[in-house]
């Protein structure tokens, strides 16, 4: 408690030194710094990276793809390894296969190789959903690995 004096309009003035408070806060930071241990081990995930290896592996260059048009018709173009010719993009119209037949195609390639990768092709005005049945069909024979290929566009 601090009074008024009486003697004029001097008033008490309290002053508080924190000096002292800063110098044990600044203490406190510098210990946690010091005794904080910063542990590599610590993660949210353990990631195991690749190693590299002698081992042998076997590259497939076959190029199956399944080719939709503008009015939603399907095409299957098989380039196997044997033939190192890319695939074509002008199809034969006699080649048009419905759903189903595409779906049998896809079910016996399945049987012959269940790790092939299948590519899928669209003309430019083609359907995104017919693509994207397309990819449900490939999936549903059970294909994992499906994917789609591009041209870049050369800008003059």
């Amino acid at each position: 408690m601090f009074r008024r004096q009486r003697r004029g309009n001097k008033r008490a003035r309290s002053v508080v030194d924190i000096t002292a408070l800063l110098d044990v806060t600044f203490n406190l930071i510098i210990f946690l710094v010091v005794t904080t241990n910063i542990a590599k081990d610590e993660h949210a995930f353990i990631i195991e990276l690749p190693t590299a290896s002698n081992e042998n592996v076997q590259v497939a260059t076959d190029k199956t793809t399944v080719y939709v048009t503008r009015t939603g018709d399907f095409y299957l173009l098989r380039v196997s390894a044997d033939e190192p010719t890319a695939a074509p993009v002008n199809v034969n119209p006699d080649q048009k296969l419905t759903r189903d037949a595409l779906i049998a195609e896809l079910k016996a390639l399945h049987a012959k190789n269940a790790e092939l990768p299948i590519a899928v092709r669209g003309e430019k005005d083609a359907s995104y959903q017919t693509l994207m049945d397309v990819v449900s069909a490939i999936q549903e024979v059970g294909f994992k690995s499906v994917w789609f290929p591009y041209e870049l566009q050369q800008t003059p």
